[in-house]
């Protein structure tokens, strides 16, 4: 992300007894090499660098690069090993910033031509704040756009390529975009949001987050279910059922007698337990969203041997 950036920087040395000073603090990306010179070097001395106190061995000439941070001094020694006092501290900073990105679709069933949100939330665990941040996420061809709204920065779309830019974002700040899409047709939908900002980010495990949203068909219930333990085809497994707030299943046997029904909402969980192989008769009641009733009937043959 960055370029090889060197940063020169000045150490005045005195032969007499004076009392380091604190600089201010040198402040570069995490990574960046930063040179410290001696000023008016001469090559009759040798010097001593040190970091946080310690002299750090084999540093004896009149420059030191570090990509470490830490409080820099140096002394310089003459051909009498006379030591000048340490300069002042130079204490270099090294930036970066934990970018996170969480990217989350509501959870209540939909389905197609129904309209969502995905919910991004951008945040900075720091330790350092950081700019220019982008956030990325690329809407699949089975969602349709319809609107979007931030609490910082810009947003915006093209060819389905969503991006929000957000110039600062402070650390431990969190930001958020609210996308609201409808689902074109019965499928799962997956898409993931990126973020990236100026800063080297040193988790990277965080920058993409994934979401997967099942955009729910119409009612389809099974002719036939295998309760053999085999975990295929268990139960009655009716698609599209959690699109209705309120639904009944009732069960007869080829008697008409009344076999199972559901306590309130049926939930997908009916696996013949304690009957005979054969066939039953199903009444399957609902009431959509909107408060309208409808019904669906047919016929479920049990089967355990295969």
């Amino acid at each position: 992300m960055f370029g090889r950036l060197i940063y020169v920087l000045v150490l005045l040395l005195w032969c007499v007894c004076a009392q380091a000073q604190t600089q201010n603090p040198i402040r570069v990306p995490y990574g960046t090499p930063v040179t410290l010179g001696v000023n008016d070097a001469n090559a009759a001395y040798t010097y001593q660098w040190y970091r946080d106190g310690r002299a750090l061995p084999n540093e004896n000439r009149s420059t030191f690069t570090t990509t470490l941070g830490g409080a820099y001094q140096v002394r310089a020694i003459n051909q009498t090993d006379c030591a000048s006092d340490l300069s002042d501290i130079f204490t270099v900073i090294l930036m970066s910033s934990d970018l996170e990105v969480v990217k989350k679709s509501e959870t209540r069933p939909v389905g197609p031509n129904e309209a969502f949100t995905y919910t991004i939330t951008a945040r900075n665990n720091g330790p350092t704040d950081d700019t220019q941040i982008v956030v990325t996420d690329n809407l699949p061809p089975g969602l349709e756009y319809v609107s979007m709204t931030s609490d910082a920065g810009s947003a915006s779309i093209n060819a389905g390529l969503i991006t929000w830019r957000i110039p600062l974002l402070r650390n431990l700040d969190k930001r958020t975009l609210v996308i609201t899409v409808k689902g074109k047709m019965p499928s799962v939908i997956t898409n993931t949001a990126i973020i990236t900002g100026t800063l080297p980010d040193l988790n990277q495990g965080n920058n993409t987050s994934t979401d997967e949203k099942k955009i729910v068909g119409n009612i389809k219930v099974p002719n036939v279910i295998t309760p053999n333990g085999d975990g295929k085809n268990d139960v009655l497994k009716i698609e599209g059922i959690e699109l209705y707030k309120e639904n009944t299943l009732a069960i007869f046997n080829r008697w008409g007698n009344e076999v199972y029904r559901s306590a309130g909402n049926y939930q997908n969980n009916w696996s013949g337990e304690g009957l005979s192989e054969g066939t039953y008769y199903y009444v399957l009641k609902l009431i959509s969203k909107e408060g309208v009733a409808s019904s669906a009937t047919g016929y479920i043959t049990l089967l355990r041997d295969k």
